[in-house]
């Protein structure tokens, strides 16, 4: 991963240097922050403000990229809801090197419109700023629906005439080559596989379940359940835990969660997950993981980032047989190793 993002560290750099040579075209205003104006700024938005902790990761993990490898610049970090109120003072703090980066994820599409109304948004307010998208997934519907809103999204974006778009997956990183030939297109790993949260000191036991309950989930309710107590009859220590902890979280509280959980999975022998991101917690905290495909494309094509890991295993057809077989073999390697350490 490091290779990946020091190329990314030194192409958006040189990106962002050619883009801020150019003219900036806008009126001076009297009421501009006089704390801001002369200082360079990332404004780093569409910030989470809900219970998801994928998201939240996504957002610290960004934050923590820029400080490192932009170091020049202040990060000013905005959520959904500030965005509305504060783009107008943003813009009359301007610095004329400021650069706006757009969080990623999976919620560009109509599955999650407020979010993909609010980039639309950011992409029309700050139309004279070099813009990045960092690396997202885009899924729109087979609907009237979501084929209204997919060409509602190509409009918006390819009327920002400075706009970097990255892609986390291959077909996000087509669909956005497709429709913005113009654009520059990068196709980035997820944010939070720039984070290292492995400790040195920790005791494995156990198996935790961390399964989808929502409209992005792949196995059926009925499933999931005969899942659940298949592997319960089977081990004599299965947790269960989520990345949606039913608790409204910031920025100032989301380090806490974040810890809190990755804590939970550095306990674990092996975890089974369909969550993007709880596979993605996996690698960063490097626990034995089982992976079992979302309904759409994110997490087997997001699996690519980490199929280099010999403690990942994903499931297209994840039977409980299949399951079973993936567990054991990782307990069977995590026993071994254990042996040999001790």
């Amino acid at each position: 991963m490091s290779v990946t993002f020091q190329q990314l560290k030194a192409h958006a750099a040189e990106w962002l240097l050619l883009k801020v040579k150019y003219p900036l075209q806008y009126r001076l205003s009297r009421q501009r922050l006089p704390e801001l104006r002369h200082q360079k700024k990332i404004i780093l938005t569409l910030l989470p403000a809900h219970d998801n902790l994928g998201d939240h990761a996504i957002a610290y993990a960004s934050c923590c990229f820029l400080q490192k490898h932009f170091p020049d610049y202040q990060i000013i970090e905005v959520d959904m809801q500030e965005m509305y109120r504060l783009a107008r003072p943003l813009k009359h703090a301007r610095h004329p090197e400021d650069i706006v980066c757009i969080i990623g994820g999976g919620n560009m599409g109509d599955l999650y419109r407020y979010e993909e109304w609010t980039r639309q948004f950011i992409m029309n307010a700050f139309k004279s700023y070099p813009v990045i998208q960092l690396p997202a997934t885009a899924h729109f519907t087979e609907t009237k629906r979501g084929k209204r809103e997919e060409r509602r999204a190509i409009q918006a974006y390819q009327q920002h005439p400075r706009l970097l778009l990255m892609a986390r997956d291959q077909t996000t990183y087509q669909w956005m080559k497709q429709h913005f030939p113009n654009k520059e297109v990068w196709k980035q790993p997820d944010m939070v596989l720039t984070l290292d949260e492995t400790s040195k000191s920790q005791t494995r036991k156990g198996v935790l379940l961390c399964l989808r309950e929502d409209k992005e989930a792949y196995l059926t309710k009925e499933k999931r359940e005969q899942l659940q107590e298949h592997i319960k009859e089977t081990y004599d220590q299965v947790g269960f835990i989520t990345t949606t902890i039913g608790k409204r979280v910031n920025r100032t509280t989301r380090l806490e969660e974040l810890s809190t959980l990755w804590t939970q999975l550095r306990q674990a022998q092996v975890v089974v997950t369909d969550r993007l991101h709880g596979m993605i917690f996996c690698a960063i905290t490097h626990t034995p993981c089982v992976v079992i495909r979302s309904f759409d494309h994110k997490v087997m094509e997001g699996y690519e980032w980490v199929a280099h890991l010999p403690f990942m295993t994903l499931l297209k057809e994840p039977t409980e047989e299949a399951v079973k077989k993936a567990i054991h073999q990782h307990m069977k390697t995590s026993g071994q190793k254990g042996e040999e350490a001790g």
